[in-house]
């Protein structure tokens, strides 16, 4: 049976997609059954393997309109490895969430899960990276989501957006199990101090901050870009330090 987890924040720009990307691409190569969702319509789970989703019809939100069970659509995954597969999202997300608003919440919130159950036993973990919302997406990863991880950058405005973010769980009663600090510059003032500030937003509500922090190296998107891969799945040596860092993290988080 799968683990869910997710990656949130309702704020953009913290590191979300590649932390999933990264995390996925590491579990793969520890021989673990992944599928990894990109739950934002912006597509960017998809480009980080070369793909453009906006120019395919087979992604997520048509998916999810013509009520399709992942065990069916599973034949158009994007397969990266033996391990990992990816389920891409373009805009029909956006159109999926509108024409859904209007149902009960009992119904509207359930979609996910009923399109995720028939491959549950397929893999060990379904990891999904979300958009930057509050939004129908949101109400159906609650329904799921076994770890939810908050990802933040040790900035002001990040840290305001993660305490936003607890408290948006908190009120939806989610099981966030971590904040992870990426984009980090230790040898910054500011950065050292305002880990100490996301720490405490993390005790303030009972939850851990990871002892790995993800530095803000631009390794992690030249590897995009060159590669069209996550750092995790790259094997040039020149990246073999860098790469340890996700490596880590998914160690502490016990995956």
């Amino acid at each position: 049976m799968s683990k869910v987890i997710a990656f949130y924040n309702n704020k953009g720009g913290v590191a979300k997609t590649t932390t999933a990307t990264n995390v996925a691409g590491v579990l793969s190569l520890k021989k673990k059954k992944v599928l990894l969702i990109d739950g934002d319509p912006q597509g960017h789970t998809s480009l980080t393997f070369g793909v453009d989703s906006d120019e395919l019809q087979t992604t997520l939100g048509a998916y999810l309109t013509s009520n399709w069970s992942a065990k069916k659509a599973s034949k158009y995954f994007i397969k990266v490895n033996d391990y990992l597969d990816v389920i891409p999202s373009n805009q029909s997300l956006s159109d999926f969430i509108i024409d859904v608003s209007s149902e009960e919440p009992k119904t509207r919130n359930k979609h996910l899960k009923n399109f995720i159950e028939s491959v549950k036993n397929d893999y060990d973990y379904i990891i999904f990276d979300m958009a930057p919302a509050v939004d129908i997406v949101l109400e159906n990863i609650v329904e799921i989501v076994d770890d939810l991880i908050v990802v933040a950058v040790p900035e002001t405005y990040a840290v305001k957006n993660a305490e936003t973010t607890l408290k948006i769980t908190d009120d939806k009663n989610v099981n966030v199990r971590y904040i992870v600090p990426t984009k980090t510059q230790l040898n910054t003032k500011t950065h050292k101090f305002m880990l100490e500030n996301l720490r405490e937003v993390a005790q303030a509500h009972n939850i851990k901050m990871t002892d790995t922090y993800i530095p803000n190296l631009i390794a992690f998107s030249e590897a995009v870009s060159i590669y069209e891969l996550p750092l995790a799945l790259i094997e040039d040596s020149r990246y073999k330090n860098a790469k340890k860092y996700y490596e880590k993290l998914v160690q502490e988080l016990g995956y």
